[in-house]
């Protein structure tokens, strides 16, 4: 009998440990994440997807879950076992009690698993968003009228896994040369400024830029009183049609070959044209290529204006450098939006290369690709990265709103609030609590990132570099990067079509 009691007393001993363990995993959460995205905004996400109803284990309920993928994209480098040791940080006096039992690495792959994306999707759905108010410096346009937008694209490397490779396609490259990884495509819409993620389309890497941008820019996503600048990737009439249907304005470059009607000068050198409809391309097409006169009338499109200009570059030694820029914009009024004034915007689409860049480079740690294994991973990998990104981001922004630039007495500029100052902040003080007599985490991220400020540089350039197109021809050599003055000179080209007659047949 004696024996029997022991082992019950094991037995409620054991589920005594399970229902404690139970109750401090649940308790698992960034802090430094609770006024961004709060405990009760990941317990809905995870209820309204149908992930509370399923089985977990004690030490890793769904919410658990979901602040693990959030803390492994903020820490690209570390094992799963270290950033399980870093979530449960806050947890210390359970884990030395004994009350809550760490997962292993196998246990953690799993509920990622059975997580799936849909609740990190629903996440990212709330918290997207410009940042911007209306003291933002770079965040608007022509009398802060227009809140510009930046759409970019850019490809990231995933496992070489099977499954991995099934859903993304094959690494790109030929059968000489095949790549190393399968690539997933993203596209992202970036407010300028602060950075800010408006919204996100990715796919596998076959997948069209363009098409991934056009199931971007729909409403609610686009709305009235928004510019969206692009390159000249996306200067098709169906895309700028879908922009300007949702009641945004766009900047778009466009290639030189591009055929844009002549339709009537403007007084700042600019002139009114429009985009064709693929009908009225085709018909246009077909008589150049006919060398016939061009159907009578205007062709139906888009109407637009384009600015061409030249931009030239006057390095601090060596001759300066000219070259073409030709840009299309749905602001036909030249008053409101003089060329010069829009030539000059274009160059603000960097914005989204450099936010792309500290997303894939900084913030991984210059970790080559993700790690997930399997496709539902990749996905819910992706949106964590983007949560995170929108949350430095958002801090960033806040930085610059507390502070005044000395220089000019108005908001601090963002972009001199350094991404990596953000990142380290953040990254040490993850389960941070402030206690009676010490400062909130915001004061600590805003301290140290105005401590590091990012001075003003003049302007510079680096020359496009020349690829080899095979190994055997030896790489070009290291490019010169210098400070330069740039000079925009708007200027008149006659695009009236010109047609020779053609010679009578014999």
């Amino acid at each position: 009998m004696s024996c029997h009691r022991v082992t019950a007393a094991g037995a409620n001993s054991r589920a005594g440990q399970r229902i404690t363990s139970a109750r401090a995993a649940a308790g698992i959460r960034l802090e430094a994440l609770d006024e961004f995205i709060s405990p009760q905004a990941v317990e809905e996400a995870v209820r309204s997807c149908g992930r509370g109803d399923r089985r977990w284990c004690a030490s890793l309920p769904a919410s658990a879950v979901v602040y693990f993928v959030l803390a492994m994209c903020l820490h690209f480098n570390e094992s799963y076992a270290e950033i399980l040791r870093k979530l449960t940080d806050g947890l210390r006096g359970a884990v030395h009690a004994g009350a809550l039992r760490v997962a292993g690495t196998s246990a953690v792959s799993k509920a990622r698993t059975r997580l799936g994306p849909e609740p990190l999707k629903a996440l990212f759905e709330q918290v997207r968003g410009p940042l911007t108010t209306p003291q933002s410096p770079g965040a608007f346009a022509f009398g802060r009228r227009l809140l510009m937008l930046s759409l970019d694209g850019t490809v990231l490397d995933v496992a070489p896994t099977p499954a991995n490779t099934k859903a993304f396609g094959p690494p790109p490259g030929g059968s000489h040369k095949p790549g190393r990884y399968p690539q997933v495509k993203l596209v992202l819409l970036i407010a300028c400024g602060t950075r800010g993620i408006i919204g996100a389309r990715f796919g596998p890497r076959r997948d069209n830029e363009v098409t991934l941008a056009k199931d971007l820019a729909t409403a609610p996503t686009l709305a009235d009183g928004q510019l969206v600048l692009m390159d000249r990737a996306f200067h098709g009439h169906d895309i700028l049609a879908q922009i300007t249907a949702c009641g945004a304005d766009f900047i778009v470059r466009a290639h030189s070959h591009h055929w844009l009607p002549h339709l009537r000068e403007l007084p700042d050198g600019s002139f009114l044209s429009c985009v064709p409809d693929r009908a009225s391309s085709q018909r246009q097409a077909a008589s150049r290529f006919c060398n016939r006169r061009m159907p009578p009338g205007h062709p139906h499109g888009i109407p637009v204006r384009v600015v061409d200009a030249d931009i030239t570059a006057t390095p601090e030694h060596g001759p300066p450098r000219t070259r073409p820029l030709r840009v299309i914009t749905s602001l036909l009024d030249p008053d409101q939006a003089p060329a010069e004034q829009v030539a000059t915007l274009y160059a603000q689409r960097w914005n989204s290369e450099t936010s792309l860049f500290e997303a894939k480079i900084l913030q991984r740690d210059h970790r080559s690709l993700l790690r997930s294994q399997h496709p539902d991973g990749v996905t819910q990998e992706i949106y964590g990265l983007l949560i995170t990104h929108q949350y430095l981001q958002s801090q960033r922004a806040h930085a610059a709103q507390a502070s005044l630039d000395p220089a000019t007495g108005t908001m601090l500029d963002p972009d001199r609030i350094s991404f990596t100052a953000i990142l380290r902040t953040i990254r040490r003080h993850l389960h941070y609590r402030p206690t009676a007599g010490q400062p909130l985490l915001i004061t600590l991220i805003q301290a140290e990132a105005l401590a590091q400020l990012i001075p003003r540089r003049p302007n510079r350039v680096r020359p496009r570099a020349r690829q080899a197109p095979n190994h055997r021809m030896r790489a070009p050599g290291p490019v010169p990067t210098g400070n330069v003055a740039y000079t925009i000179t708007i200027c008149r080209r006659d695009e009236t079509p010109r047609v020779t007659p053609r010679p009578p047949a014999k």
